[in-house]
């Protein structure tokens, strides 16, 4: 606890299986938020993130950064991470889906 709390960073104890207990607090300079609009689609959400600051901690950051989510099954969630602004590699993989609404799911999503 001490050493997370050193780092700025928030120390929450749970009993939550595999949650983490040290994490950065909302307003840290590290990290990205919301940036523009949530837009709806045809299969869940398209955000655009914006870098908080400068600060960086491994360098090569990229902003903005796009964050897409998928309403796939009631029980399956997809969610990808691109740079909008340089084209990159994506293994060929076709995932079929039947995309369903955030209403039939039983999970939640909150930006």
């Amino acid at each position: 606890q001490e050493v997370c709390e050193a780092r700025g960073c928030t120390w929450c104890a749970t009993d939550v299986p595999n949650a983490p207990w040290c994490f950065f607090p909302e307003d840290s300079p590290y990290g990205y938020s919301l940036g523009g609009r949530t837009e709806k689609t045809t299969k869940g959400w398209r955000v655009t993130l914006n870098k908080r600051q400068a600060l960086s901690l491994f360098g090569n950051d990229i902003s903005p950064v796009m964050l897409e989510v998928e309403f796939q099954t009631k029980d399956r969630l997809r969610f990808k991470l691109y740079d909008p602004n340089k084209q990159r590699f994506e293994v060929p993989l076709k995932i079929d889906s039947p995309g369903v609404t955030a209403e039939e799911a039983n999970y939640e999503v909150e930006f």
